[in-house]
């Protein structure tokens, strides 16, 4: 039997697999191309197509999708195709909760069914999606060999510290039981965990509840960067940016001195620097609105997280802010000026945007050409000294600067992308699903990047299906409905309290709930 009828690989980037039109027809390639009759290639179709609930996305142009929408789609063109092995890289990564839930369901039915021969194969940083589904792990080392394997119960429990060293990111509820009592090695599932507490004393709770707290709600590590009375190397470096960047009859000294106060104090009596009156978008040749009637308002240093379900329109309204699409009703305000008034040179300036697609701003033959883009575009260039550079290039990993950006790995691309960003130093960034391709080691040091020009005060807006890092790291929440509408903008940072089917939140209000019980015991 011919190997693809029997293998299906769903890679990283879906962007790359899609080759027609429709979601319809790209379901049905495969099975085209096999030669299979019409009417049971429509009821396969059919099938799959209910069995991963995008039914009603059939008839959709395959340009039209979200990149969520755009992974279940690759992914039912396989399984239509009933392989005997499925290889997923990351095919997760740009769903939604009710998107990842639903899928990681059905393959577990798949691969539990007796009717249904099917070998999966995942690939995973995020060893939490897969605990219910996978019965082996193969751990792999930087350099490609296997540090671990066996029963994922048995190497979960025995080897902590050493998924810990190969930069996996751990299951939250492993992490914090590890720190609050290493016997614990256990405790992954979490009805464990919510047994335990009845059990502990009013202290050990207390304790635990730090632990979770400084660990998954409000990562110790940040707490430095809440007061910047010294300036780290990232700083002095971008301070020396500065200074070579403005002669001296222009008074360098006093600016670099204003740009030290603006990192040691926070910002007072913010300005709006961003607003959105009334907003719709929808694409050419479609009746269907991404975004529909949104207002919001966006201050100064702001550190926005972006949500929403899979085709809620939220690539689309990071695209209408940096001014690649035109809405077709309602108006975005830079500090007061409807943008459509501003030179569009100008405002790019004041721009970065970092795709979902790292590849799609990708433009040279080196890391380093890659990194002074903009720069040159902008001319800028004599003002960006070659530390700065060499910071920035760092950043992406163990690289040197003459390497095609193309031969990096989709996680170092997307750190490609923000070095490119960072480099011209826009007021406001805009990220696209940054986390996806990244371990636990990345995500840390991309954050704590981002979280350096927050506390400079730039703005930032992340879009993202991950409320785990969104509720740890931003201030405030943008949630858009299905039908691009707005459905909330939290700005007291009550959003994850409000929403509390979060494990750490679940977690925090049982042991709040447990220490009330205690309480009410001694009285």
């Amino acid at each position: 039997m011919e190997l693809n009828k029997l293998v299906g690989l769903v890679t990283q980037n879906p962007l790359e697999q899609l080759v027609t039109f429709t979601v319809r027809d790209e379901i049905a390639f495969g099975l085209e191309n096999l030669k299979y009759p019409r009417e049971e290639i429509e009821e396969r179709i059919e099938s799959i197509s209910q069995f991963l609930g995008i039914s009603h996305l059939l008839d959709r142009e395959v340009n039209q999708l979200s990149g969520g929408q755009m992974q279940l789609t690759i992914l039912s063109s396989f399984l239509v195709m009933n392989p005997k092995l499925l290889i997923l890289d990351e095919p997760i990564a740009y769903l939604d909760q009710k998107s990842e839930s639903l899928l990681l369901d059905r393959l577990k039915r798949l691969i539990r069914s007796e009717n249904y021969d099917l070998t999966l194969i995942i690939i995973e940083h995020r060893l939490s999606r897969i605990l219910d589904i996978a019965d082996k792990i193969v751990v792999l080392t930087q350099d490609g060999t296997i540090a671990l394997q066996g029963e994922i119960s048995t190497v979960l429990k025995n080897n902590f510290n050493q998924l810990k060293d190969c930069n996996l990111r751990i299951p939250w509820l492993l992490n914090v039981f590890q720190e609050f009592d290493q016997s614990l090695n256990n405790f992954f599932y979490f009805q464990d965990a919510l047994n335990l507490l009845e059990n502990l004393s009013k202290s050990r709770l207390n304790q635990l509840k730090d632990i979770l707290i400084s660990k998954e709600i409000h990562p110790d590590y940040l707490k430095k960067y809440e007061n910047f009375d010294t300036l780290i190397e990232f700083d002095n470096l971008y301070i020396e940016r500065m200074k070579n960047s403005t002669n001296d009859n222009r008074g360098n000294k006093d600016k670099s001195h204003r740009l030290t106060e603006t990192l040691s104090s926070p910002a007072i009596n913010k300005k709006v620097i961003l607003e959105i009156r009334n907003l719709t978008f929808a694409y050419p040749n479609s009746d269907i609105r991404a975004l529909k009637d949104v207002s919001f308002t966006i201050e100064e240093g702001d550190f926005i997280g972006l949500v929403g379900p899979n085709g809620s329109g939220k690539t689309t309204l990071l695209y209408l802010l940096a001014r690649l699409y035109e809405p077709q009703s309602g108006e975005i305000l830079y500090k007061n000026t409807n943008v459509r008034e501003l030179d569009e040179y100008e405002y790019a300036k004041k721009i970065g945007f970092i795709f979902q697609n790292p590849e799609s701003m990708i433009f040279k033959r080196t890391i380093k050409e890659e990194i002074l883009y903009g720069p040159t575009n902008f001319d800028i260039l004599d003002q960006i000294n070659d530390d700065y550079i060499e910071k920035l290039i760092s950043l992406i990993g163990d690289e040197s600067a003459d390497k095609n950006p193309f031969n990096l790995s989709w996680g170092q691309k997307r750190r490609l992308n923000l070095s490119s960003i960072f480099v011209y130093q826009p007021e406001i960034i805009l990220l696209d699903e940054p986390f996806i391709g990244q371990d636990q080691n990345t995500i840390e040091e991309l954050i704590e990047t981002l979280y350096i020009e927050h506390k400079r005060g730039k703005t930032i807006i992340i879009s993202s299906h991950d409320y785990h890092l969104l509720m740890k790291y931003t201030k405030k929440i943008i949630e858009l409905n299905q039908d691009g509408t707005l459905r909330d903008y939290d700005t007291n940072g009550n959003y994850f309290k409000r929403h509390s089917n979060l494990g750490p939140i679940i977690l925090l209000n049982e042991i709040n709930r447990q220490l009330q019980k205690k309480m009410r015991k001694e009285e």
